[in-house]
């Protein structure tokens, strides 16, 4: 079953403090890889952290933009994979030049650190950072450790990718207040176990093909939820003329002019879409006069 785009849902169990975000990304994952070739570990990574950067986004108030980042010293170096508040996404990888073809996660990633910043439209709100050292024999668990570390929130968290589509799904089990007494909290306790093992449990076929109602039943079974409305989330890169021409800029006028003497052209292309600019002689003299920047060429196919 296709879906256009992508869309993120939330659930709750209607008598357990516990939600929960399920993710499926169809064409905004295609869309994303269009100017991308990574070996197929990369490429499974990729979306995986994709789906986890939405999962993510979707636990928070905020108006701008989340950031997953995993470094390393593995076969992945670098790692990016972001979601505004308003779900648009991107990400890239940077890696070896060589990539055997079954790597486990320890060989992708090596030694490194995952790292979730949220950058806020409002000036005046404050940046928020968390790292942890990535520990785990995947993504799905490297981020349960986080949420422990830094949120200290119980979280359960199953994430699946291949190259037609990528999902996944975090829960969580919400604070109890004093008010709710030491049986209930008892009782919360035992269901969130059982719902852990359960996500831990998920088919990666189910839960890359199978649609929001058997993925929630598969994990809550015999306890009641409520399926809110769907969100739609789309590729969306946020590269243009002006952010290059800024960044050309910054190089000075002597060096775009010796490029252009030796190439013709200065040409940058965006490593999140593949989208190239070129700026040719006239349009680099522009860059150093105060013209408007020259508008940005389609794309390459």
């Amino acid at each position: 079953m296709l879906r256009s785009n992508g869309e993120l849902r939330r659930f709750i169990l209607e008598r357990h403090p516990v939600r929960g975000f399920w993710v499926h990304l169809d064409e905004a994952w295609r869309e994303l890889r269009r100017h991308q070739q990574y070996p197929p570990a990369v490429e499974a990574l990729l979306g995986e952290a994709l789906s986890a950067s939405v999962l993510l986004a979707a636990t928070l108030k905020f108006q701008g933009t989340l950031t997953l980042q995993l470094t390393g010293d593995g076969l992945v170096k670098l790692l990016v994979a972001q979601c505004t508040h308003e779900l648009q996404v991107r990400a890239v990888a940077r890696t070896a030049e060589i990539v055997p073809e079954e790597p486990s996660f320890a060989e992708l990633i090596g030694h490194g650190r995952l790292s979730v910043t949220i950058e806020n439209h409002d000036e005046q709100a404050a940046r928020y950072q968390g790292i942890v050292s990535l520990e785990g024999p995947n993504l799905a668990a490297c981020l349960e450790n986080y949420f422990a570390t830094s949120e200290q929130l119980p979280t359960s968290v199953a994430l699946s990718a291949d190259p037609q589509r990528a999902a996944g799904v975090l829960l969580q089990m919400m604070p109890l207040s004093d008010v709710h007494g030491e049986a209930l909290g008892a009782v919360a306790q035992e269901v969130w176990e059982q719902l852990q093992q359960r996500v831990g449990a998920l088919q990666a076929p189910l839960l890359r093909l199978g649609t929001t109602e058997e993925v929630v039943q598969h994990i809550c079974v015999e306890h009641d939820s409520r399926l809110f409305a769907a969100a739609t989330v789309r590729f969306a890169c946020r590269c243009s003329a002006d952010r290059v021409a800024v960044l050309l800029r910054a190089l000075g006028q002597a060096e775009m002019r010796s490029i252009v003497a030796e190439q013709g052209a200065v040409t940058v292309t965006c490593e999140f879409c593949g989208r190239p600019y070129r700026f040719d002689a006239i349009d680099v003299e522009r860059l150093f006069t105060g013209a408007a920047s020259p508008e940005a060429p389609p794309s390459l196919n």
